[in-house]
């Protein structure tokens, strides 16, 4: 080829740029990738796209794009109002633009227009995708299923430590009308933009480290911006977080639908005071049931109290009139034996005083010394008789004054007053160490009053 057959760089780029101007000649949609956005201090904005193969990845297309300032004052409310989040990096877009070819800056597109619809759908279904794969390896519920404590005292916050969400999720705990207190550690991490995902995962290592200290662990992001939650939609950071063995609560401000994250957590709250007032809200819960409890164990106590005194009362009149009974029988018999006994002494002197008439002509014939003898015999005998018989009596007296003593001392009230008590054990009394179970309720009677205790 000769010198005069070749054309310039200039004339083949402005044919080029004629050519597709003219098969350009009016705005088209296209379906690209960002990977790379900026804006300046102008207010333009200057983008990469890409198209990739879906199978392997690869980038198959590149081109430049630029949205002038005023569009772009035009596009970003509305596109934010549509998806929740501003253009960045990562979003896959359906943009109305044109074909801009210049000679010394190359090809690239200017941007009209953008489908927030089909990015918003794109979001709906990289989500699904997330889901679904999370699904697939069996974690997506593992967090739920660990027990939340019922007073969630000791919190690991994982959050920017400049977010106003955390300033007033702080100030909500330590000023609760309840006067509870809570031990609140924030572990700072970024909570929205490149990097906040392995951020959060960080900060979630280190409270990995200490978990023995805290209940549960919360994610807030209150007071940011609400355009950019792509993070929380993050594949690795719904992995670790659904595999943490501390229950996750979440108050990240997701007005829209719940993100991956807000999925996977034990808890998900809309925003951090929502989170604070769920966690002061389950403290009342529990004290009042605690409350309700213990004044259900008073009023049993108190029941069991009086049913025992009364059972005590009926068991002291029971034995005061078996004790009344006894004696009584006791009397009755002294009674009979004291008849007995004077009903022997008389049949004794007649049946002496038959004998002494029957001796008495017997003494007539004996000498003085015989009758001397024969009274001082019976005299003797008639000494005897009245010995022996207050021998009797008196020891059926100490006989009876025994029982009488034996029956004081066998009254409950005085064995409890001598340090003696009465253990019982569903309603049992209990006299064996067989009869009782670790666990098992006990309540001891006592001279002063009812304890209450449990078997180790």
């Amino acid at each position: 080829m000769t010198d005069n057959q070749a054309i310039s760089l200039y004339e083949l780029l402005h044919n080029v740029r004629a050519e597709l101007k003219n098969s350009f000649a009016t705005p088209v949609w296209v379906v690209a990738e960002i990977i790379e956005f900026g804006q300046r201090g102008n207010g333009h904005c200057y983008m990469e796209l890409v198209e990739k193969d879906q199978d392997t990845e690869r980038m198959t297309a590149k081109v430049k794009a630029t949205i002038w300032a005023n569009v772009y004052a035009r596009l970003s409310p509305y596109f934010e109002s549509v998806t929740g989040e501003s253009l960045h990096a990562g979003l896959k877009v359906m943009l109305r633009v044109t074909v801009e070819m210049h000679e010394l800056y190359g090809l690239s597109l200017n941007v009209l227009d953008i489908d927030a619809q089909y990015t918003l759908g794109d979001i709906a279904q990289q989500r699904a995708k997330v889901i679904a794969q999370l699904t697939a390896d069996g974690v997506i519920d593992m967090n739920k299923q660990i027990p939340l404590p019922l007073v969630v005292q000791r919190i690991a916050v994982v959050s920017s430590d400049t977010a106003a969400g955390w300033g007033d999720f702080v100030n909500q705990l330590e000023n609760n009308d309840f006067g509870y207190k809570f031990h609140v550690e924030l572990f700072p991490a970024l909570m929205q933009g490149d990097g906040a995902a392995e951020s959060i995962i960080a900060a979630m290592d280190k409270i990995f480290s200490q978990m023995d200290e805290f209940d549960a662990v919360a994610i807030m992001r209150g007071g940011g911006s609400k355009s950019d939650l792509s993070c929380f939609d993050n594949y690795e950071l719904a992995y670790y977080a659904a595999q943490f063995p501390l229950p996750i609560l979440t108050g990240i401000g997701h007005e829209r639908d719940d993100s991956v994250l807000d999925l996977v957590a034990n808890t998900r709250l809309k925003t951090p005071t929502a989170l604070a007032a769920f966690i002061i809200d389950r403290a009342a819960a529990f004290e009042q049931e605690l409350t309700q409890k213990c004044d259900y164990v008073i009023d049993v106590a108190r029941q069991r109290i009086e049913q025992n005194i009364k059972r005590v009362d009926d068991d002291y009149h029971r034995f005061v009139l078996g004790v009344r009974a006894v004696v009584g029988h006791s009397q009755e018999q002294l009674s009979g034996l004291n008849l007995l006994a004077n009903s022997a002494v008389r049949r004794y002197f007649d049946l002496r005083t038959a004998q002494l008439s029957t001796f008495e002509q017997k003494i007539r014939l004996l000498p003085q010394i015989g009758i001397a003898a024969g009274s001082t015999r019976l005299a003797t005998l008639e000494q005897r008789l009245r010995t022996a018989l207050a021998t009797f009596f008196e020891a059926r007296q100490h006989q009876l004054d025994r029982l009488e003593l034996v029956c004081r001392q066998a009254d409950p009230r005085n064995v409890l007053k001598r340090g003696y008590s009465i253990v019982r054990s569903k309603g049992k009394a209990v006299t064996s160490p067989e009869q009782v179970q670790a666990g098992d309720s006990l309540s001891i009677q006592t001279a002063g009053g009812e304890i209450k205790g449990v078997v180790g």
